[in-house]
């Protein structure tokens, strides 16, 4: 599977206000390796918000989105295998 995750993705790159540490990037790209019979994988992220003195905006929420997709579709002449499940998760707290 190819894991991308986006922080305060409805934000401009350099106006994003959530980053990931360390490396203070906001989003975070990886391939994660499946196999039968394997315990499930698990990843553990930290994130920060910058301080409120960097940006203006402190009333908007943050967005924060997670796309899941088979590798195998990346790669030319591949199969367009689907996963199945939601498409659109959205919670705000």
């Amino acid at each position: 599977l190819l894991a991308d995750l986006q922080l305060d993705r409805l934000k401009q790159k350099l106006a994003r206000r959530v980053l990931l540490w360390p490396g203070g990037q906001s989003s975070w790209l990886q391939e994660l390796a499946l196999a039968p019979g394997q315990p499930p994988l698990c990843r553990s992220l930290t994130a920060y918000l910058r301080d409120e003195a960097e940006f203006k905006d402190k009333l908007s929420p943050i967005a924060v989105s997670l796309n899941v997709t088979l590798a195998a579709a990346q790669r030319p002449g591949a199969l367009g295998l689907l996963l199945y499940g939601d498409t659109l998760v959205q919670e705000q707290v």
